[in-house]
């Protein structure tokens, strides 16, 4: 097979990609056309990227406070980077780190998103938890394994719910830093603004991103131990 029908298979896998991902896409119009024409070039990187960021487990959308973050971190993301493209500036927030970076979001919304429809389950309510421990110390007569285990209940549900809790400030706290970075990239590019005014910025949202990523590989691995029931 020759170098160009290669290319020509190579073009037309990025153009259905480009279909799939405008079609998928829970954005605008605008928004999503753009992921779509970013996915012809960049297939093998940006389709797996762009199907899969705005949903959690099971293929359902996530929505929330934290799905509204992971959406402003990939909007201001692909600002930065076509803001910084062909300029001094391109190494700091290139494509495949704009990419990188996304995945990580993607999978934080994600868990956040399987947490809290946890959450929402009659198994999982704190104040139902919370009532049962009540109901056993007023009763007396249960013994003290059966209030231990109420207690261990009530205590995975506050954890769960901390985890939650925690995700969410973080993406939060990371679509206004990628927001900062995209302003600054931008007045950099218009203002000619030195490599080192952007270099923090781009240093403190990849520790974040790191800092997620590891969060999540942590609660995976069961590193904190395991939830007892």
């Amino acid at each position: 097979m020759s170098l160009r029908d290669l290319s020509v298979l190579y073009l037309i896998a990025g153009l259905a990609c480009a279909v799939a991902v405008y079609r998928a896409s829970p954005e605008g119009r605008r928004r999503a056309a753009l992921s779509a024409a970013l996915c012809v070039p960049l297939w093998p990187i940006w389709a797996p990227i762009a199907l899969t960021a705005g949903r959690g487990e099971g293929g359902e959308r996530v929505s929330g406070a934290a799905g509204e973050a992971a959406a402003r971190v990939q909007g201001a993301l692909r600002e930065g980077v076509s803001a910084c493209a062909g300029t001094s500036f391109e190494a700091l927030l290139s494509r495949e780190a704009a990419s990188r970076i996304e995945a990580e979001v993607a999978r934080a919304a994600a868990r956040h998103a399987e947490l809290d429809a946890l959450l929402r389950q009659s198994g999982f309510d704190e104040g139902a938890a919370a009532a049962r421990v009540a109901e056993i110390e007023r009763g007396g007569g249960a013994g003290a394994r059966s209030l231990a285990t109420a207690h261990l209940h009530l205590e995975n549900i506050r954890r769960l719910r901390a985890m939650r809790d925690r995700d969410a400030r973080a993406l939060e706290e990371l679509a206004d830093l990628v927001q900062a970075l995209r302003t600054q990239l931008v007045l950099a590019r218009f203002a000619g603004s030195s490599v080192e005014g952007v270099g923090g910025i781009v240093s403190e949202v990849w520790a974040r991103v790191e800092g997620l990523g590891a969060a999540i590989d942590a609660h995976g691995a069961g590193t904190e131990g395991p939830i007892a029931t």
